[in-house]
């Protein structure tokens, strides 16, 4: 499963990130079986714990 991120710096202190991933093959296909599926819950335990990170800077 490839994954892609595109962070940017935005104007007045913001960031943007962009995400892209491919879902292809037995394992993915048995990950967005399940449910909750793991995949999108863990992109965003790591976009909250990002936005953590920065509120604690």
């Amino acid at each position: 499963m490839p994954h892609v991120w595109l962070v940017e710096d935005l104007p007045g202190g913001r960031v943007r990130i962009l995400t892209q991933e491919t879902q292809i093959g037995r394992p993915a296909a048995a990950l967005a079986r399940q449910t909750p599926n793991p995949v999108p819950n863990g992109h965003q335990a790591w976009l909250d714990g990002l936005v953590r990170a920065a509120e604690a800077a």
